[in-house]
């Protein structure tokens, strides 16, 4: 993302127009420079946080014997 896009970004995020679902997610209260800071990462960093998140739903299987 270039520095003018971001700068379009961020002032979509805090101006969105209003009824948009940008503003609706807005004041739902959702936090939309959370937005940004996954735009500011490139698509495999993306990939790895995912990753990441995703093993806390790991569950080991307590039944296997050993």
């Amino acid at each position: 993302m270039t520095r003018e896009q971001e700068k379009l970004a961020l002032d979509l995020i805090n101006n969105p127009p209003p009824g948009s679902e940008l503003a609706k997610a807005k004041d739902f209260g959702v936090d939309l420079t959370l937005f940004m800071s996954s735009l500011r990462r490139t698509p495999t960093e993306r990939a790895q946080v995912l990753s990441a998140g995703s093993r806390l739903f790991h569950v080991p299987d307590l039944t296997r014997s050993r």
